[in-house]
């Protein structure tokens, strides 16, 4: 729904026909056109002259605009039109979106999200020196929005695709969720995580709206937006072969013209994948590469991860820890909390290097595990775990 300072409007379907809905703040009145008379009514303003769509009659003091098929009068005065006028002509199809009462239809109970009050800062992230200069770039594009669209007039002729879009790409356990949260933090937001599984609804037409609520939700509240584990609903769109592809398509397509209509910060999580959407990439900001943190900082991810109140042996020794598994930021975190566990189940008062030590183990074989189901030939010795 587009929601301007003259009017507010949005898109009906009736049967194979689209429908504009054009709603005047001035009196109230709805106007209801078939898409191609819209673009007709436009046409007549700007040519200023009565045609198949409307009969124009003017004064110096009111316009009336005659709308021919809906047998409807409007009448504004010279101010107000003309600033109508301005905001028709400037309005484009692809900035209208379709009517959903979302409320009416209870999504609001449904939330499809995990809401995140963020509490982590850029104190909290490890990573190379070239992501934090590509999170921070994109955090200056948030800060000078208005600079950017309103006072160095980029508004006028980018009124589509503003939103600042960033993708973060991976495998698990790399810190991408945290550095979303980071971001959020930044700019002093919420932060809405949404798992693409949970918007899926095996009614026909459910999961596109379910897509469109969650960036009607993250618009109204002005939250930052992150979509986990992504590549599903950003892949290429596939070959139609049955009802099921081209619903996934659809759906798709609702993704990427939300995206266009976007203004707030949208962030989404892939592994890395050559198949992305050619139209999804057009639509991004900056594509953000986590890597394998090394040894040096796995060191600095132990460190992070414990509290001042943690009770360590004197024997712990991270590097050795960092040099002897080439684990993810997740990983460590699981080593910890093992470790920790395998102490207090023990009833000792320390966590000791051995704790560690088991606890990555028990890590290690556990991701050994994992790829040797999926694939009995995999080199053990040369995979990194997904966590």
């Amino acid at each position: 729904m587009y929601k301007g300072k003259s009017f507010d409007a949005w898109y009906i379907e009736k049967g194979q026909e689209v429908y504009i809905q054009i709603a005047l703040h001035h009196n109230k009145t709805v106007v209801s056109l078939k898409t191609e008379d819209f673009l007709k009514f436009k046409d007549e303003l700007k040519c200023k002259r009565s045609g198949k769509i409307t009969s124009i009659r003017s004064t110096n003091k009111a316009t009336e605009l005659l709308f021919k098929k809906n047998n409807l009068a409007i009448k504004l005065p010279t101010k107000k039109f003309k600033a109508f006028k301005k905001e028709v002509l400037n309005l484009e199809l692809n900035n209208i979106r379709q009517f959903i009462d979302f409320e009416e239809d209870n999504l609001e109970t449904f939330e499809p999200f995990r809401i995140v009050n963020p509490q982590k800062t850029f104190k909290d992230l490890v990573l190379p020196e070239k992501t934090i200069e590509e999170l921070n770039s994109a955090l200056s594009q948030v800060k000078n929005h208005d600079l950017i669209f309103n006072k160095w007039g980029l508004n006028k002729q980018h009124r589509v695709g503003k939103a600042v879009s960033l993708n973060f790409i991976g495998q698990p356990g790399l810190g991408k969720t945290l550095a979303a949260e980071v971001i959020a933090k930044e700019l002093n937001k919420k932060l809405y995580i949404v798992d693409y599984s949970t918007l899926i609804d095996s009614y026909i037409g459910e999961t596109g709206k379910n897509i469109r609520y969650v960036f009607y939700k993250a618009a109204k509240d002005n939250a930052v937006l992150f979509f986990d584990e992504a590549d599903s609903i950003i892949s290429s769109r596939t070959f139609v072969m049955d009802s099921t592809d081209s619903l996934l398509n659809m759906d798709k397509n609702i993704l990427l013209k939300e995206l266009e209509l976007f203004e707030g910060v949208i962030i989404f999580s892939t592994n890395l994948s050559p198949n992305l959407d050619k139209a999804f990439e057009r639509r991004i900001s900056a594509h953000v590469l986590f890597e394998q943190p090394t040894q040096e900082q796995r060191e600095k991810i132990y460190q992070i991860l414990l509290d001042k109140k943690t009770p360590l042996a004197k024997d712990v020794d991270f590097k050795v820890l960092s040099e002897l598994y080439d684990f993810t930021g997740g990983d460590v975190k699981r080593v910890i909390l093992n470790a920790a566990r395998h102490a207090a189940s023990s009833s000792r008062k320390e966590i000791t290097m051995k704790d560690f030590i088991s606890a990555a183990e028990l890590i290690k074989k556990s991701k050994e595990s994992l790829w040797t189901m999926e694939d009995p030939k995999i080199n053990k010795k040369s995979v990194n775990y997904i966590g």
